[in-house]
């Protein structure tokens, strides 16, 4: 029987032709938005429980004759003569990233008096500091007159056009944006503020710093101040005076600090400016190479493939900071789709996101973190197990059962499990609940005779035409063998025993009632009602090429062999075969999904085509997305997809160690 209701399906908008922006963060900010072009920051934000997902600064609005409009950078690094003067930055930027993750910035520039030097910029969010750091170094001096120093103003303009709230949409806040200069700390601070405090952001120099509002120098040392123009627009700057003799590097750094309230925010920046630029520069370097794939990696395999190791811990990185991250208003962990609003549905809670394609890269990269952001789920979500998205904080955000999702929280505990040998999980409180809530769900959705259980929505959020998934029932396999390993290593036989009869009768279900004959023989379904009807298709969220990755089948067997050459053939109408980057999509967005190339390599039959769209194409900058052009290979749909790009991370770094990439 085909499921009843209207089949309405919410398909991403396609991006365009536009540039990828760089990123980079710490659990406590996330600067999703640098533009490659002059270094200016469009937009910062920071999660915020009370809010139900992210606050972001941003700047104001600009004409742009496009249908979505335009905003003038957050921040902006510029560059004057000693007496006021502007001084050109130099159209080409070169930009490297250190560790994977900080990005760094080189040009040249000139000013008035034909004097030239280099300018370096390096954006660097501190692991465990409320905020980032910006620092300028000058080098390299050309000066027409040798042997004479040149002198500079060095800083940032900003233009605060507005402060938004961000879960699918981004939404303008109703509060007052304030600034002043904080005399007793030195830094300039920028309130968002409702009937108290949202969040606040101070900025303050390693050097001496003056600053500026809305064009006014601070004449005192504590000057507040809002905008009278009714725009809730401020601009601001801040800068210090650089000396630069030939021979000679100059540096400084301005630090940005984020905080629930001005106080926080201000004295936060003091703290940042005690720990120091280069202190704080390489613990977060040690951080991050610590974490990194590389380390897992042999050596001699690393150096073979440095671009595609490259790629793999950037976004490692990535989905480290922008998957997760901490609630700048109550310090709890919080998992989510991207701290980027680039995601069309950023700020909310997928459990599949979070434990089927992020969790397996933080447990890899970090035991102890996977462990925290498992209790995590388990305590804050478990309430709502099995049901579409969730806000931050657990409460329901968009109703409709998924099994994929239902399954995830107890595939991610047998895989922590199985790679820890933690066996303490398992008597937490919020796990035992979680496994109770598991089979108390669960059994509503059971066929009255076959032991398959049914499902509302398919792993691409989309409603199902027959209930019964092929991929979803064998995560529900993987869940109950999980359990009956753990049940087993844990002495406790009957219970083990309940749980591998119940693996092994979904298992035998799956294979005598979803398995049909297709075009190159007997394969399995997408779907089926089990009377009859059913549906030969794929969804890269939830592949069936990915039955063997779970231990389902093994992939030399016929009916999984005929499944995947059914889905890379032309019988799978969302085959894409042409243009730079071939591959496989799906009705949720018709391009090639790297996704789909990485469930090929985590499948082990990876094939030229997708070792080439995960190592090589563009992305978005690199950055794992949902689906990319054929033609050249860019960002399609879903840019700044942060929890499958530790999925990516991990399908890359399997490329490498299996010897079929060195790209």
């Amino acid at each position: 029987m085909q499921c009843e209701g209207e089949r309405i399906l919410t398909v991403p908008e396609e991006i365009g032709d536009v540039e990828s922006p760089m990123v980079t963060g710490n659990e406590w900010v996330s600067l999703p938005d640098i533009s490659p072009a002059n270094a200016g920051i469009a937009t910062l934000n920071v999660i915020h429980m009370a809010s139900k997902g992210l606050v972001e600064w941003v700047g104001p609005e600009e004409p742009s004759g496009h249908a979505r409009p335009r905003r003038a950078p957050f921040l902006a690094p510029y560059i004057a003569g000693g007496e006021g003067e502007a001084v050109t930055l130099g159209p080409c930027w070169t930009w490297e990233r250190m560790a994977d993750w900080i990005p760094c910035a080189r040009t040249r520039i000139s000013a008035p008096s034909g004097d030239e030097c280099t300018l370096t910029l390096i954006i660097c969010a501190p692991v465990g500091e409320r905020g980032f750091v910006i620092r300028f170094e000058l080098s390299d001096l050309v000066a027409v007159t040798r042997g004479q120093a040149i002198h500079f103003k060095v800083g940032l303009a900003g233009r605060w056009g507005a402060t938004l709230s961000t879960i699918f949409t981004r939404r303008g806040m109703h509060v007052a944006n304030h600034a002043y200069y904080s005399g007793w700390t030195k830094s300039l601070v920028l309130e968002a503020r409702g009937v108290s405090s949202i969040v606040a952001l101070a900025a303050a120099c390693s050097r001496p710093m003056e600053w500026a509002l809305s064009g006014r120098s601070g004449a005192s040392e504590e000057e507040a101040w809002e905008p009278g123009d009714g725009t809730g627009q401020i601009a601001f700057s801040v800068w210090t005076n650089a000396s630069l003799e030939p021979g000679e590097t100059w540096a400084a750094d301005f630090w940005f600090a984020a905080n629930a309230d001005p106080d926080g925010a201000a004295t936060t920046s003091v703290h940042q400016r005690r720990v120091g630029y280069r202190a704080a520069l390489s613990r977060t370097l040690r951080w991050l190479e610590d974490r990194s794939h590389r380390r897992r990696i042999p050596a001699h395999m690393a150096e073979k493939a440095q671009g595609a190791m490259s790629r793999a811990d950037y976004n490692l990185h990535f989905c480290r900071f922008f998957a997760h991250g901490r609630a700048i208003d109550t310090e709890e962990l919080v998992m989510l789709t991207s701290r980027s609003p680039r995601y069309y549905v950023s700020a909310a809670f997928w459990p599949r996101d979070t434990f089927l394609w992020a969790f397996p890269a933080m447990l890899a990269s970090d035991p102890a973190f996977a462990r925290e952001v498992l209790l995590t789920g388990f305590a804050r979500h478990v309430a709502n197990m099995g049901i579409h998205a969730h806000y931050i904080d657990g409460v329901l955000l968009y109703p409709g059962f998924e099994l994929d999702q239902h399954a995830s929280y107890l595939v991610a505990l047998g895989s922590y499990v199985q790679r820890t040998g933690d066996m303490s999980i398992l008597s937490h409180p919020a796990v035992r609940a979680g496994l109770a809530r598991f089979e108390e769900v669960l059994a509503e959705q059971r066929h009255s005779e076959a032991a398959l259980y049914r499902t509302f929505l398919d792993p691409s959020d989309d409603p199902v035409k027959y209930p019964y998934l092929t991929y979803d029932n064998a995560l529900i396999w993987r869940a109950f063998a999980s359990l009956a390993e753990i049940a087993r290593t844990a002495g406790d036989n009957a219970t083990a025993s309940r749980y591998a009869d119940t693996a092994q009768q979904v298992r035998t279900a799956v294979f005598e009632r979803l398995v049909v004959g297709g075009p190159f023989g007997p394969m399995f379904v997408w779907s089926a009602d089990l009377e009859g009807g059913f549906e030969l298709y794929d969804d890269p969220p939830g592949s069936l090429l990915l039955l063997p990755y779970y231990g389902f089948i093994d992939r030399n067997d016929v009916r999984y062999a005929n499944t995947a050459k059914y889905i890379m053939s032309e019988h799978n109408p969302y085959r894409i075969a042409h243009g730079d980057y071939p591959g496989a999509g799906c009705v949720h967005a018709a391009r090639p999904w790297p996704m789909h190339a990485c469930n090929m390599v985590m499948a082990g039959i990876a094939d030229s085509e997708s070792l080439e769209l995960i190592a090589k194409a563009p992305l978005d900058g690199e950055l794992a997305c949902e689906s990319v052009y054929e033609s050249g290979g860019k960002v399609a749909t879903g840019g700044g997809f942060a929890t499958f790009a530790g999925y990516l991370s991990m399908a890359l770094a399997q490329a490498v160690m299996s010897g079929a990439t060195t790209a």
